[in-house]
């Protein structure tokens, strides 16, 4: 009790230290979390109600496309985001993003489809791009893991709320036009009511007080500070690329292999989702503390690590189900169980490698790193959905045991080069700025 009491008043204090403009940006980040969580969970279900020609392979159609306006924008994004206030873009990219909800539901055809879903990927690449950064010139060192943290975790512990939502919300919403939970209206009407919550999400930067811009201050092309940084850069993008093509093989379709596999309905998906939602939210606020305790890097590699065996165990429930050896209602536990485990120690390291990274590069930089890295994620959705998706649709839900067993793969050789780049010889300390 007394270790808790420490605990809860560590982060009380830690929280009375944020400044006025963080604590505006995680209010932000929560209500664009709840808005992005409801569409993550239907947005596959609605692609599929549309009909002939509307599958699996057309879902990572869909993702890679985004993928590929992610890593086309990414450069211009770290000009963008260094010339012109980041309060601004993140306004925009609000009003963007509600937008491109709306024309997705609206205009239920193959090319718009993917046009609005590219405009929705440039917009949350814009976002993230400028609010790191933003955070970065808003913190104190000793402050900024507790805020970077704080702004994943408010994110996902919203997209909780979005997970359960969007498992009930086609239900209420086609009750009102007579269409059943899995009609393409009830998707339609869900998808298009977050456009709203979208855009009421920028309410609260309205109120952020900006610091006058240092107008001497001589800002650098993108391409020009890639040149001069892109090699001492690359060390701390490797991971990234590598733990991308894993999650883009994994991640898009992670609703429908539950369907698929176990044969489960949506409300009950949602429930999954939304637990491992809130898992993987209060895993983040586990961060900063791990942080402190065991040094940033090393608690990313202990926390990629430990998340392996239970990303196996979503490929061998797979296997055990598909081919008719285990009962299909045994391994769903098993597996939800898994996911949420997984889904919760992966995503934990996120925001401390980032805080890590950043911390490391000059500030004039920072916008150009979080592209990047934004770009060497992106990288393996724009590729490995395609792949997947083709797993999906000749093999059925055995497609997914390979699928989970190459992501096991790219997670340990991630973790590999995490621990042999910084942290074989102290990293931590030894690692340069560049």
């Amino acid at each position: 009790m007394e270790n808790q009491a420490v605990g809860i008043g560590l982060y009380l204090e830690k929280t009375k230290q944020f400044s006025r403009n963080a604590k505006l940006v995680l209010l932000h980040s929560a209500l664009a979390g709840f808005s992005f969580g409801v569409f993550r969970f239907l947005f596959n279900f609605y692609v599929l109600s549309l009909g002939e020609g509307y599958n699996e392979a057309f879902i990572g159609t869909l993702q890679t496309v985004a993928s590929f306006a992610t890593i086309a924008m990414a450069l211009p994004a770290a000009y963008l985001a260094e010339r012109f206030s980041q309060r601004k873009i993140m306004m925009l990219t609000g009003v963007t993003s509600g937008i491109s909800m709306l024309g997705m539901v609206v205009f239920p055809m193959t090319f718009t489809l993917i046009a609005f879903r590219m405009i929705a990927a440039i917009s949350m690449s814009m976002r993230q791009v400028a609010v790191a950064p933003f955070l970065m010139r808003n913190t104190s060192k000793d402050e900024r893991q507790w805020v970077f943290s704080f702004n994943f975790g408010m994110i996902t512990i919203a997209s909780f709320f979005g997970n359960l939502l969007g498992g009930i919300l086609p239900t209420w919403l086609g009750n009102f036009f007579g269409a059943g939970p899995t009609d393409t209206l009830s998707y339609q009407l869900s998808i298009g009511s977050m456009m709203l919550v979208t855009i009421l999400s920028i309410g609260p930067l309205f109120m952020i007080r900006m610091q006058p811009r240092d107008k001497s201050r001589v800002i650098e092309l993108p391409w020009v500070q890639l040149w001069e940084h892109g090699r001492k850069l690359t060390k701390f993008l490797m991971p990234q690329v590598i733990i991308g093509l894993g999650a883009g093989l994994m991640m898009p379709f992670m609703n429908i292999y539950f369907r698929t596999v176990y044969q489960k309905p949506d409300p009950t998906i949602a429930i999954v989702f939304a637990i491992g939602g809130l898992a993987m939210g209060v895993a983040q606020f586990l961060g900063p503390p791990l942080a402190e305790k065991y040094g940033k890097i090393n608690a990313v590699i202990l926390t990629q690590a430990i998340s392996v065996p239970f990303l196996m165990t979503l490929g061998i429930g797979a296997y055990m189900v598909t081919g008719d050896i285990a009962h299909a209602s045994v391994w769903f536990v098993i597996a939800g169980v898994a996911y949420i485990f997984r889904l919760a120690l992966m995503n934990l390291s996120n925001p401390i490698y980032q805080t890590f990274v950043l911390e490391h590069v000059p500030e004039s930089t920072q916008a150009l790193t979080m592209s990047l890295s934004s770009l060497s994620f992106q990288f393996g959705w724009f590729i490995m959905p395609q792949i997947s998706g083709w797993l999906q649709v000749t093999y059925g839900g055995l497609g997914f045991v390979p699928i989970f067993f190459t992501v096991a793969f790219f997670y340990v050789l991630a973790i590999g080069l995490e621990w042999y780049f910084f942290s074989r010889k102290k990293g931590m300390v030894s690692v340069p700025s560049v």
